[in-house]
């Protein structure tokens, strides 16, 4: 491959990452909750056979600074995340990381076992282990003729 189409191909590999990425940070979840005034870190969520997995993007977030709260089919993470406070700052040019409180809550496609939920925590990103609640099975119930 000559070097030009090598070029614009790394181009275009490019422009598909941006905006996968500008489509992602415009998903309906993300937007339909700023009347609270908190930031909504950006979720993954993973389905595997026994579990769901959840990844939620804390960077700059202590680990004493935010909660985790699973009820039933839902997972609510909530905190606050603290910046460095700024001195002598004349101008800005770039305003992207949201500091302050953050509160995002996620539906699960089925009923998890809180008992067993396990998390950690590693260079910004919170991993959540939700194990699937077992199926309770399926059962016939005899019906009996109304007549005494």
């Amino acid at each position: 491959m000559d070097p030009l189409s090598r070029k614009l191909l790394q181009e275009l590999e490019e422009m598909q990452q941006r905006t996968g990425r500008m489509l992602r940070n415009m998903s309906m979840s993300r937007m339909l909750n700023m009347d609270s005034g908190a930031a909504l870190p950006p979720m993954d969520i993973y389905e595997s056979e026994r579990e769901f997995i959840v990844y939620a993007d804390l960077a700059g977030v202590d680990s004493e600074s935010f909660s985790v709260l699973v009820e039933g089919h839902q997972v609510r993470i909530f905190g606050r995340r603290n910046l460095p406070p700024h001195k002598d700052i004349a101008c800005v040019h770039q305003l992207e990381i949201e500091a302050g409180a953050f509160d995002r809550t996620v539906n699960l496609p089925g009923a998890v076992d809180v008992e067993a939920v396990t998390s950690s925590y590693t260079n910004g990103i919170l991993r959540i282990i939700l194990p699937k609640k077992a199926a309770r099975g399926r059962i016939n119930i005899a019906i009996s003729n109304g007549g005494q």
